[in-house]
C-alpha cells in the first residue's frame, strides 16, 4: 500500500492504472486504513480501493483526534471534493458506515457528484437513534470494560499490553464520543442506492435493524445477512468482496452500454 498523492487522508491499497471506479472504504470505531488490507488485490484491476485513514492513526498519528463526525466529514471533503475523474462508492463499517452516509449527504449538499453506491456494515441506521446509554465519558478501565461486554472488539493481544492500549485507547475514545453525539434527530435520506451487510450472529447490530437503512435511501435497497458477528469482515471478508465487485462492475457495464448507444445514436 502506498500514501495517496493526493493526500495523507486515504491509502490507495494496491494502485490499479487499469480502474475503472475507485472504492473508499471507512473504518470502524478505533481502525484504520489497515482494516481493508488485502481488498486492493481483492478488487483490482477494475476497482481500486482507497482506504480512509484517520487522525492519530498510522501516517497520521501526530494529528489531533477527532470526536465529531461533522469533524471527519470536513477531513475527508478536502480529498473528496477534488475526485471526479472516476465514478466511486463507499464502503463503511459500522463508525464508517454512519460517516460514509453523511459524506454522501455533504457532497449532495455541495451539488457534487455522489457515489454510485453506498456499501454499509454493521452500522445502526440513524433513524434508530442511540441504540446504548453513552460510554465515551468513562473512566479507561470502566469504559474498555463495556466495549468488550457490548463487542468483544478489542484483541486479547491488544488488552494484555498496557503500552498498547495507552496508544489504542484516546481514538477508540474519540471514535465513541463521535458516534455517540451525532444527531439522530431527522430522518435524512440520500439518492444513493444502499446494501447493508449484517452479521448473522452480531449481537448488537442484527440484521432486522440493518433492513431500516431502506428508509435513508430513495434509490434501491438490498439486506445481506452473512456469516460473523459484528467483526463479520475476519470471516466474510471474500462474500462482502465479491458482492461489492458484482455490484461496481454492473454499474460499469451499463455505463458503458449507454456510452455506446449515445455514441452510434
Amino acid at each position: 500500500m502506498s500514501v495517496s498523492s493526493k493526500s495523507s487522508r486515504f491509502l490507495r491499497m494496491s494502485p490499479s492504472p487499469e480502474a475503472r471506479a475507485r472504492l473508499f472504504c471507512f473504518p470502524f470505531a478505533g481502525g484504520s486504513a489497515a482494516v481493508f488490507a488485502g481488498w486492493g488485490e481483492g478488487l483490482k484491476p477494475n476497482v481500486e480501493v482507497w482506504a480512509a485513514q484517520p487522525r492519530g492513526r498510522g501516517s497520521r498519528f501526530r494529528e489531533s483526534l477527532q470526536r465529531s463526525v461533522r469533524e471527519m466529514v470536513e477531513d475527508y471533503m478536502v480529498v473528496l471534493r477534488d475526485l471526479h475523474d472516476l465514478p466511486y462508492a463507499f464502503y463503511g463499517h459500522s463508525l464508517g458506515g454512519l460517516l460514509a452516509f453523511e459524506l454522501a449527504r455533504q457532497l449532495h449538499h455541495e451539488g457534487l457528484a455522489l457515489p454510485q453506491h453506498l456499501f454499509i456494515g454493521a452500522s445502526a441506521p440513524p433513524v434508530l437513534g442511540l441504540l446504548h446509554p453513552q460510554i465515551h465519558h468513562l473512566p479507561d478501565e470502566t469504559f474498555v470494560a463495556a466495549v468488550q461486554e457490548r463487542y468483544s472488539g478489542i484483541p486479547e493481544a491488544v488488552l494484555s499490553e498496557p503500552e498498547l492500549m495507552e496508544l489504542f485507547l484516546p481514538a477508540l475514545k474519540a471514535d465513541f464520543a463521535a458516534h455517540e453525539t451525532f444527531d439522530r434527530s431527522r430522518v435524512t435520506r440520500v439518492a444513493c442506492p444502499i446494501t447493508a451487510f449484517a452479521g448473522c450472529d452480531d449481537p448488537v447490530i442484527q440484521p432486522a435493524m440493518m433492513e431500516e437503512w431502506s428508509r435513508h435511501t430513495d434509490a434501491p435497497f438490498r439486506l445481506n445477512a452473512i456469516a460473523g458477528d459484528h467483526f463479520f469482515l475476519n470471516k466474510s471478508r471474500d462474500v462482502v468482496l465479491a458482492t461489492i465487485r458484482f455490484t461496481m462492475q454492473t454499474k460499469a457495464a451499463l455505463r458503458e452500454r449507454v456510452f455506446t448507444q449515445q455514441t452510434c445514436s
